[in-house]
């Protein structure tokens, strides 16, 4: 297997006064694209609020193997920045052509993608039937972010979440954990 790229983009947003104008996200982006480069990786970045151009994007979609989405949950989502991202830029045709079945029909087969997350939300209210989610993952939670991906043909690989990053931050160790994340799930990726 050769040379793997890795297209990371970062979706955080700065308009909300109350929290974070994207710090956290945008270290996790970057500490995503020190360690991957490092390990011998290519690397392709796009942080989405700066702007972006839609042949660009094109470009390093077309290149990419593997996406790393790093971005803030906001309103249990992806925040609208990034979801504009999306329909801006999903509508080339290289993502998606008709299928035989709904949902079919995505061109990005052979790709994967790997989300990683911070929340508000501490870890304690997934995967818990009494807790607000009822007992629901962040994957789950974040299901229609996941279909959307689906059905441009990518492949999900394991997803980490950073969690009470507004009441108990912790960068230090989330750096930490982004690593061991990308290490398992590159070393595995490379393996098949």
């Amino acid at each position: 297997m050769g040379k793997q790229t890795v297209f990371i983009i970062n979706g955080t947003d700065n308009q909300y006064d109350y929290a974070s104008k994207g710090e956290l996200n945008t270290l996790l982006a970057e500490t995503a694209a020190d360690y991957l480069k490092d390990n011998g990786f290519e690397l392709l970045k796009t942080t989405v609020k700066d702007g972006y151009e839609v042949k660009e994007e094109d470009e390093k979609w077309g290149k990419a193997d593997v996406v790393l989405f790093q971005f803030p949950i906001y309103w249990f989502g992806a925040p609208a920045v990034l979801k504009r991202y999306f329909e801006d830029i999903y509508n080339g045709k290289q993502f998606y052509k008709g299928g035989t079945e709904y949902g079919r029909g995505g061109l990005l087969t052979g790709k994967s993608y790997l989300v990683s997350t911070t929340w508000n939300a501490p870890i304690e209210v997934f995967n818990n039937p009494a807790s607000f989610f009822n007992g629901q993952s962040v994957d789950e939670v974040l299901s229609a972010f996941h279909y959307t991906h689906e059905f441009i043909g990518l492949k999900k690989l394991p997803s980490i979440s950073f969690n009470d990053v507004v009441k108990n931050p912790d960068a230090t160790s989330y750096v930490q954990q982004l690593k061991d994340h990308l290490k398992n799930v590159f070393v595995a990726l490379n393996q098949k």
